[in-house]
């Protein structure tokens, strides 16, 4: 399995572990799970250079992954002595992919309910990643793990 591993800001010690690559689908974002993984993927690609393609990344994911990156925003602006959106907590430029997806078919959904698993396949044989998605508030949402902060962590 390939790993995609944005940084969170600004703790840069802190990694988080999403299972991400590039496919083809219709749709808008969360309308279907390919879709969905899409946007996010271009998205994230798109705030190499614009900032609002972390705000775009951030509405596509699921509600326990926003109110982790609340809970960096409100630690680090307490250490900063400032105010930090959620989305900022996701590091601007640190988002690469670990293989070249296939371009045609190389996307595809399992759905069993309101959970789904989107399967990316790789160029080169042997690549490929599984992308898990929730369907919440009607549309679909990547599962973004992101570890507990360690408890006194400032």
């Amino acid at each position: 399995m390939v790993s995609l591993r944005p940084m969170l800001a600004p703790a840069p010690c802190v990694q988080v572990a999403l299972l991400l690559l590039l496919g083809c689908a219709g749709g808008g974002p969360g309308e279907s799970p390919v879709a969905t993984v899409e946007y996010f993927l271009s998205a994230m690609d798109r705030s190499d250079t614009d900032v609002s393609g972390l705000r775009d990344a951030y509405g596509v994911l699921d509600a326990g992954a926003k109110r982790a990156l609340q809970e960096r925003a409100l630690r680090a602006g307490s250490l900063a002595g400032r105010d930090f959106e959620p989305w900022r907590m996701l590091a601007q430029g640190r988002f690469r992919l670990r293989f070249e997806p296939a371009p045609a078919g190389g996307m595809s959904a399992r759905i069993d309910g309101d959970e789904a698993v989107v399967l990316v396949k790789g160029v080169r044989p042997g690549r490929r990643a599984e992308i898990p998605l929730v369907r919440e508030r009607g549309g679909w949402r990547i599962k973004l793990e992101i570890p507990a902060m360690p408890k006194g962590a400032q």
